[in-house]
């Protein structure tokens, strides 16, 4: 039997599309344990031995998900493993020790593949360009404006930067960014959101055109590497039954139509359920076949 071992780490694991993630890929491993013999495949589904490093503020939450995750898997051949960390992705000052302590055992640690979930993220204020965050001070507002950015931009392609780094030797990588229509929409009043949302795909972009290029001195030509090992992926998840959509249903700030639409889909329950997003993501690791850098929408699969 293959001792083929894999690695995940999810930021923002705790609730949600994160956590909704972690327990599609343990049943992912469970389900193919009996059907992997071949110790060079490199799926991080075909792993039979998976670590996932769970990441997120709650550290109450992050057992729960790790709880959910042992749960799913009974004895035998397929090891799913979790280590939480609890962590403020916002605090930028504490951000480059708290990666570095995740990534470190990469480097005595001898995986077959290695995934990424670049997940947490928060709405930030809400309103009109010109009228966000008016009742307060400018100097608060301005912090508030900080905050959103750092947690939802800085810290997130920090986080990709330094995996990219570490996982330079392992066979099979794969990044997924978890985007959103607002990354290339523009959504009223969610300006600082659709921002953050855009900068993080083109960042995600960019990486995975550097991976299929290089510089021979002459300019840039297509890398002889290969284009396998590393793949990045932008997924959009639709509009997801989640704490986030509850406050855009029931916000005073935010666009009166939006608002209504996710009030009304809320109500009729047509909002996307998170095990069924993060069930086709799966599936999109599975087959493998997504262009690197590209933007997939959960209704495009």
């Amino acid at each position: 039997m293959s001792s083929a071992k894999g690695l995940v780490i999810i930021s923002g694991a705790s609730r949600g599309i994160g956590r909704a993630i972690a327990l599609a890929l343990a049943d992912a491993t469970c389900a193919n344990r009996d059907k992997v013999n071949d110790e060079s495949s490199s799926s991080i589904l075909s792993s039979q031995h998976l670590h996932m490093v769970l990441m997120a503020r709650s550290a109450s939450s992050l057992q729960e998900t790790a709880d959910m995750v042992k749960q799913r898997c009974g004895n035998g051949d397929a090891i799913v493993t979790t280590t939480c960390h609890e962590m403020d992705l916002a605090n930028i000052d504490s951000l480059p020790q708290n990666v570095k302590k995740i990534l470190e055992p990469l480097a005595n640690e001898n995986y077959n593949s290695c995934l990424l979930i670049n997940n947490a993220g928060s709405l930030g204020p809400l309103g009109k360009v010109t009228s966000i965050c008016d009742e307060e001070s400018p100097t608060e507002a301005l912090r508030r404006w900080k905050d959103t950015i750092d947690f939802n931009v800085t810290s997130s392609l920090w986080l990709t930067s330094q995996f990219a780094k570490a996982t330079s030797h392992v066979p099979h990588v794969r990044v997924i960014n978890i985007s959103s229509l607002c990354a290339i929409d523009p959504f009223p009043t969610m300006s600082l959101y659709c921002a953050g949302k855009a900068a993080r795909d083109m960042f995600h972009a960019v990486l995975a055109k550097e991976h299929t290029q290089h510089t021979d001195g002459e300019g840039t030509t297509p890398s002889t590497s290969n284009p396998a090992q590393f793949k990045v992926l932008n997924y959009a998840p639709g509009a997801c039954s989640t704490e986030m959509t509850d406050i855009l249903a029931d916000s005073a700030d935010l666009d009166g139509e939006l608002q209504q639409f996710f009030s009304t889909s809320r109500d009729k329950k047509q909002l996307v359920r998170p095990d069924d997003t993060a069930a086709k993501l799966v599936g999109l690791l599975m087959k493998d076949e997504f262009e690197s850098g590209s933007h997939v929408d959960y209704w495009d699969v």
